[in-house]
């Protein structure tokens, strides 16, 4: 086992913490959707990550948070979509597809679904399904399949609808570490997002310029994306974490 692989979402909105991460020779920095990185992290083959917060939630006996980094989002997120065949409050008994790479927002639908609109569908089921009744996407899959999608005529932003319901941010990930790892481990990664964050967060429209060929999406549309999101916490995103696991734990999801 090795305990110097330090995960890296490969994903636009996290591409500001991971651009000119500099962590030193010991340390591998290593490729992993969110869900993937929170099973590596169970297993204990990372030191750390940005770690998305339904596992954080999981795994809070084995790490702890660096500093008050992560992701978030104050509204539309605008890559946590549910694509539907019918409005989101029509979704009784349908079969809903969900994306292999997401952990939370997995949780976010259950909870928006179930709790906010008393809807239950028949059955969660991971993967594409084409005769699903809807699918949830995250991330780059989620800019890609926008921009083509012709099968499902309604698309709802989780993101949004939980601002709309709790009128609190909405927490996908945070920064977190092992709690074994050395203190002056610890110091380091916090220096070393900080440094790379500070210089990303000045450089975003060529960071959307740089990802729009490959997403297939304006480079105009991609900058006012990355431009909503919260990547150092206040104490709005942590009163969010704190809502989001008191509905998880109500609910009994984790």
């Amino acid at each position: 086992m090795t305990t110097t692989r330090i995960a890296r979402v490969p994903y636009l909105n996290s591409a500001p913490f991971y651009r000119g991460l500099a962590l030193g020779e010991r340390y591998e920095l290593t490729d992993c959707v969110p869900r993937a990185l929170g099973e590596r992290a169970a297993e204990g083959s990372l030191l750390a990550g940005l770690l998305p917060l339904a596992d954080y939630l999981r795994l809070e006996g084995t790490f702890e948070r660096v500093g008050r980094f992560g992701i978030a989002v104050r509204g539309r997120a605008r890559s946590v979509l549910l694509f539907s065949r019918k409005p989101l409050r029509q979704l009784e008994g349908a079969v809903i597809a969900v994306t292999e790479e997401t952990s939370t927002t997995a949780l976010l639908l259950r909870l928006l679904l179930e709790q906010r609109h008393h809807v239950v569908p028949a059955a969660y089921e991971r993967g594409r399904r084409p005769d699903a009744d809807a699918l949830l996407l995250i991330g780059d899959e989620a800019l890609r399949f926008r921009q083509g999608n012709t099968q499902y005529p309604f698309e709802t932003d989780l993101a949004f609808e939980w601002w709309l319901w709790q009128h609190l941010p909405c927490v996908f990930a945070v920064w977190a570490i092992r709690k074994d790892a050395g203190a002056e481990e610890k110091k380091q990664l916090e220096l070393a997002l900080a440094k790379s964050l500070g210089v990303n967060l000045r450089q975003l429209e060529r960071l959307a310029h740089d990802a729009s060929p490959g997403l297939g999406v304006p480079a105009e549309e991609l900058h006012t994306y990355l431009s909503k999101f919260a990547y150092r916490f206040g104490q709005p995103e942590e009163d969010g974490i704190a809502q989001f696991r008191k509905l998880v734990d109500e609910s009994h999801l984790l």
